[in-house]
């Protein structure tokens, strides 16, 4: 939920944007994101992942992967789209799928009327998984940090929308 709070130094209100990351099994992909976003900008986002068919364990390859880079998987488990929806943390600004599954996922009608954009990344389960794991790793921790890097304050939501848009694969 958009919110504002001081910011601490008398300038603008700092907006808090809610941000749900969205794979299909809910065990790496969105789970490094919203490790990752919660790690570069834990005061300007509260970063969330589920799956349309969530794992019932987190990828553990993933979760070294994360801790080998100092960033805390702690308290990350799989879930589901649509528990998450239910949920009263369903309320977010903006929709990330990370997979062409998540993308065909119905997210109208979602509590906050979110954005939704879709960034591609490749799904670590193909034949080199280990490199394609390392390469998602990457290519999230780019894209997220270039996302957490926008002037917020500055920028009304729409042209947040569209920057976001500009990180999806065809634009890198």
């Amino acid at each position: 939920m958009m919110g504002s709070r001081p910011s601490g130094d008398g300038s603008q209100p700092h907006h808090h944007m809610n941000v749900l990351f969205v794979c299909d099994d809910n065990a790496a992909l969105s789970i490094m994101a919203q490790a990752i976003l919660r790690t570069v900008a834990p005061t300007r986002f509260t970063a969330h992942s589920a799956g349309c068919f969530p794992n019932r364990a987190l990828n553990a390859d993933a979760i070294d992967l994360l801790e080998r880079h100092h960033i805390s998987a702690t308290d990350l488990q799989p879930k589901s789209v649509h528990a998450f929806r239910a949920s009263a943390e369903a309320r977010v600004d903006l929709i990330i799928t990370l997979s062409d599954g998540a993308a065909d996922e119905d997210f109208s009608h979602w509590p906050g009327d979110p954005f939704v954009a879709h960034w591609t990344v490749v799904d670590a389960t193909t034949a080199d998984a280990d490199g394609a794991l390392r390469d998602s790793f990457w290519t999230l921790m780019r894209r997220i940090k270039i996302f957490a890097s926008l002037p917020q304050a500055k920028l009304s939501r729409r042209l947040l929308e569209r920057r976001a848009l500009r990180l999806e694969p065809g634009y890198l």
